[in-house]
């Protein structure tokens, strides 16, 4: 796993510091998302409010691991020993389905997305009218119909992995089949562990931002923020950010940057096991399904 967690590491810092060639763009460190390079929000200095962020639960090029580690997972339930080496040999023609199956996930997260940010961005002036009603029930079907999906296909990757399924579209309707008879279990997890990586993520970075608002001159803004009660809201949704015009120190980008892959590194094993051993318990007894690659 760790070559992919360098690589991810990499591939942020060069993200980062390409999108900052616009001269439009800003630098932001914050609670939810850790480091980005953006040009939203437009303005310095620090903020706060709620948001309700789940981005670490994408992991982004970390999702990749989910191939090698539910490989890991099944063998030593199988009482098999394994290397990483082999697992990661194995586990290369999968690659293709995940990201097949991740793309479409994303795709049907997108409207879902949108519309929640749309409808809980403080800047947006919603109109106090009697049609106000009208107007969330759109955003809230959508993101119902995503979170419905999202528990439905949840397993997915253990059906390409496991069961040598190189169709990513037949992994999801497996998955939908699987789930069906456990979908409120299901969705209890799911949920646990998206609750559980908002408030790891949330207070993770905010420590490390208070770290630098004792150490760095140009965070001490943050230092009062994160010292008073704004603190708690981390652990039901809040953020806090702070925003720069210019690239500060290049080691604080890295180090923040290192903070935001390890969290990463450290959801996605967790994510594997649950999902791993939950697709187990659904085929437990039908050993057709465990047709592992050799």
């Amino acid at each position: 796993m760790m070559p992919m967690v360098i690589f991810a590491f990499l591939f942020d810092i060069g993200i980062n510091l390409l999108t900052s060639l616009d001269s439009e763009t800003l630098w932001h460190f914050d609670t939810a998302r850790g480091l980005y390079v953006s040009d939203l929000p437009k303005s310095t200095g620090i903020d706060s409010g709620m948001i309700f962020s789940l981005y670490s639960f994408s992991i982004g090029w970390l999702w990749l691991t989910m191939c090698p580690l539910v490989l890991a997972i099944v063998e030593h339930r199988r009482g098999i020993v394994v290397s990483s080496r082999s697992v990661w040999q194995r586990a290369g023609s999968q690659t293709g389905p995940i990201l097949v199956a991740s793309i479409l996930l994303w795709l049907l997260a997108i409207p879902g997305v949108m519309a929640f940010f749309v409808f809980t961005w403080k800047g947006m002036d919603v109109p106090n009218s009697p049609n106000l009603s009208s107007l969330l029930l759109v955003p809230l079907i959508i993101v119902v119909v995503v979170i419905y999906f999202a528990v439905n296909w949840s397993l997915c990757n253990q059906i390409i992995i496991i069961e040598d399924q190189q169709s990513a579209t037949a992994s999801l309707r497996r998955s939908s089949v699987l789930v069906r008879g456990i979908w409120g279990r299901a969705f209890k997890m799911c949920l646990l562990f998206a609750l559980a990586i908002l408030i790891f993520t949330s207070t993770t970075l905010g420590l490390t931002l208070f770290v630098f608002s004792l150490t760095i001159p140009e965070f001490a803004l943050l230092r009062e923020m994160l010292l008073s009660v704004k603190f708690l809201t981390l652990f039901c949704g809040g953020y806090a950010r702070i925003s720069f015009a210019e690239m500060p120190n290049f080691w604080t980008v890295c180090v923040m940057t290192a903070v935001n892959t390890l969290i990463h590194a450290a959801v996605a094993p967790v994510w594997a096991i649950l999902t791993t051993y939950l697709y187990l318990e659904r085929v437990d007894g039908q050993p057709e399904n465990w047709i592992l690659p050799t």
